[in-house]
């Protein structure tokens, strides 16, 4: 699984870095009619890798919520371990309820919930840890692409104008609103870990 998430990642990184690296030095043209400047194609190249660069992010985050969502619901999480708890329990319940054995019911009990209470604790410790591994990749591939990101803007620096300055601010934000937002993960996985412990 970890495998998988992983190669995606790759994948998308190495696909962005490709299509990042698309040559801006565009020939000349003869301007007929309504074809566009050369001038416009390079900021029309340029408007495309900043796309591009705001598109993986949004890819990034919804790989990384498939995966978070797959370490959550994987087998053994705690809606199975809830629904095996009530099982076993509730053919002990009918063994009281029928007065049959009851002290040993009551006992047999006593020691499923504690058997699933750690069963929940180890479940939980796997998923923080799962989590936090996630979101260091998570966290890795963003900067990665927040370096591309930067790498596009100086490379093409002499196309910012009135034109392009918006919308590089606006990828910017966005960029720092990721980074921000994947930091608060981070700091969301330690304060629930030093809460479980």
């Amino acid at each position: 699984m970890k495998t998988l998430v992983l190669s995606a990642l790759f994948a998308v990184t190495t696909t962005a870095s490709t299509l990042a690296n698309v040559n801006t030095e565009a020939r000349v043209d003869h301007v007929m009619g309504n074809e566009l400047t050369d001038h416009a194609k390079r900021i029309e190249a340029f408007k495309s890798q900043v796309a591009f660069h705001q598109r993986n992010v949004e890819v990034l985050w919804y790989q990384y919520a498939q995966a978070a969502e797959r370490i959550r619901n994987g087998r053994g999480n705690h809606g199975e371990l809830e629904r095996d708890k009530a099982y076993f329990i509730s053919v002990y319940q009918a063994d009281i309820d029928k007065n049959l054995r009851v002290e040993d019911s009551k006992r047999a009990i006593a020691e499923i919930e504690a058997r699933y209470e750690q069963a929940h604790a180890d479940r939980e410790a796997y998923e923080l840890k799962q989590l936090t591994v996630l979101q260091a990749q998570l966290k890795t591939e963003l900067n990665k692409e927040a370096k591309g990101f930067e790498r596009a803007k100086r490379k093409n620096a002499k196309l910012i104008n009135a034109e392009t300055q918006p919308l590089l601010q606006e990828v910017e934000q966005y960029f720092a609103q990721s980074i921000e937002r994947a930091e608060n993960l981070a700091v969301t996985i330690n304060q629930h870990t030093i809460a479980a412990y």
